[in-house]
């Protein structure tokens, strides 16, 4: 109970739980991003629901997130699979951060960095 004459404490901001296909995305991101999937490789929605030991839907909704964010790219007929990443997509990437390192940036330069270096770090598997 609040004295009279106070005013009542902010309520905390909660903190929610990540969702399940969060939880999922983030590691297949890790996965992809350390080249454990080859650039290429069709990602099977069964196999990694065993994998993770969740049901089918949340891997689908992980899927749809990586697909949304550039890691993974849709086959007519197959699915989705990890993105291919040629020499010119990382001679493009290398210029781009060269001028994004130039100039003094906010949160566009941040997340356009992060999403370069990420397509890099893509490309790079090739040659591993």
């Amino acid at each position: 109970m609040v004295p009279a004459g106070t005013k009542p404490p902010r309520a905390r901001r909660r903190l929610r739980p990540p969702a399940l296909c969060e939880l999922v995305a983030d590691d297949l991101r890790r996965r992809i991003l350390r080249h454990e999937f080859a650039a290429g490789a069709d990602l099977d929605e069964t196999r990694l629901a065993v994998h993770y030991g969740v049901s089918r839907t949340p891997v689908r909704e992980a899927l749809k997130l990586l697909n949304h964010e550039g890691l993974l790219v849709g086959q007519p007929r197959r699915g989705l699979s990890v993105v291919t990443v040629d020499e010119a997509e990382m001679a493009e990437a290398r210029a781009l951060l060269r001028l994004l390192d130039s100039e003094p940036g906010g949160a566009l330069r941040a997340r356009l960095t992060a999403w370069l270096r990420q397509r890099l770090q893509l490309g790079a598997g090739r040659a591993a």
